[in-house]
């Protein structure tokens, strides 16, 4: 008996459950999401979309609360499906909105840009949708002038490489350029014919000749030395050889 009351219970719980009206549970989402419990939120909205798969609410909300965790890839992906799913203007307007808004925060500035459009094509008097529109654009002008200026820099950087590269070449064809000459200068000194260092020893011409002109006058005055004692009949001493 007591088992079957449990099972009574059990099956009340059950039927209670299913039961559950899907927007309650978009309100029960609303509720996590206001108190910044966005995984919280997020559930709630999964479950009341298994009760109901073509809830704008709760497809909307959901994605919202899936931005608020920072996962953008993803919050991007709902926004764009409910934006392409949904014929009412404003709830096309909010979704593009949203888009972009999810689309700026992966860096996709262009794409942001045309989702804002859309959205302010569905309601031309978004003022936020006008604002962010604006945003974006400086955004973008900002982006381009940064390209333009990383850029120049580089192409800087690449004419001040391609400077110092030709002065690094300029400068080793000057060494090697006066490397040849100092080799060619070698070259040309070794086939000059060294000149033999003078002997201290070694007499010049002119002293030879001072010598020889003095051996001469000696020979002379002895040969008139000897014809007068030759003459007296002295016996002379045997000259050494010169």
């Amino acid at each position: 008996m007591k088992t079957n009351f449990l099972l009574v219970i059990a099956l009340f719980f059950t039927i209670h459950s299913q039961a559950q009206h899907p927007n309650k549970l978009v309100r029960e989402g609303n509720s996590s999401y206001n108190d910044s419990s966005y995984a919280e939120a997020e559930k709630h909205y999964r479950d009341a979309l298994l009760k109901d798969q073509n809830s704008y609410a709760a497809s909307f909300n959901l994605a919202d609360a899936i931005y608020k965790q920072e996962k953008f890839s993803e919050s991007t992906s709902l926004f764009k499906a409910l934006s392409e799913k949904t014929e009412d203007k404003i709830e096309k307007s909010k979704s593009y909105h949203n888009l972009g808004n999810s689309l700026m925060k992966e860096q996709k500035i262009d794409e942001a840009i045309e989702a804002y459009k859309n959205a302010l094509r569905n309601n031309p008097n978004d003022m936020d949708t006008k604002y962010n529109l604006a945003y974006a654009q400086v955004m973008k002008n900002q982006q381009q002038k940064q390209e333009e200026q990383k850029e120049d820099k580089q192409d800087q950087d690449k004419e001040k490489e391609k400077e110092e590269q030709k002065k690094e070449e300029e400068k080793e064809e000057e060494q090697k350029e006066n490397s040849d000459q100092q080799n060619e200068n070698s070259e040309e000194e070794s086939k000059e014919e060294p000149q033999k260092p003078q002997d201290p020893n070694e007499m010049t011409k002119d002293e030879a000749e001072q010598i020889l002109d003095a051996l001469q006058q000696q020979e002379k005055d002895l040969q008139e030395d000897l014809q007068k004692k030759k003459n007296k009949g002295v016996k002379l001493k045997i000259l050494k050889d010169w």
